[in-house]
């Protein structure tokens, strides 16, 4: 295997609870992680399973879409906030290249 995440495939459980340390860490915003942050984590990994090389506005307009409509803006903002934040850990190479030093 060359080391990449496998683009097809999303532990999702797995993501939920690396999110949720940071949220219980204080670095994720939000009242309630199982309320406002783990139903967009959710949605985000299913966004990035269905078009994982997406663009990211494509990717944001999908989310908007499936927000619920009751949402403010604060808070569609926040959403996206977190869905970046987990497309970007989605997005990267586990085991990055390390340049051999000459």
């Amino acid at each position: 295997m060359n080391g990449l995440r496998d683009r097809d495939f999303v532990n999702v459980v797995s993501e939920l609870s690396y999110w949720q340390e940071r949220f219980n860490g204080g670095s994720m915003m939000g009242d309630s992680f199982r309320n406002d942050c783990a139903p967009v984590i959710k949605l985000a990994c299913d966004i990035y399973l269905r078009d994982p090389r997406g663009s990211r506005n494509a990717r944001l307009t999908d989310l908007h879409a499936h927000l619920p409509p009751a949402q403010s803006k604060n808070s569609a903002d926040v959403a996206a906030q977190i869905a970046e934040l987990c497309w970007d850990r989605l997005g990267e190479d586990p085991n990055p290249a390390v340049p051999e030093l000459q």
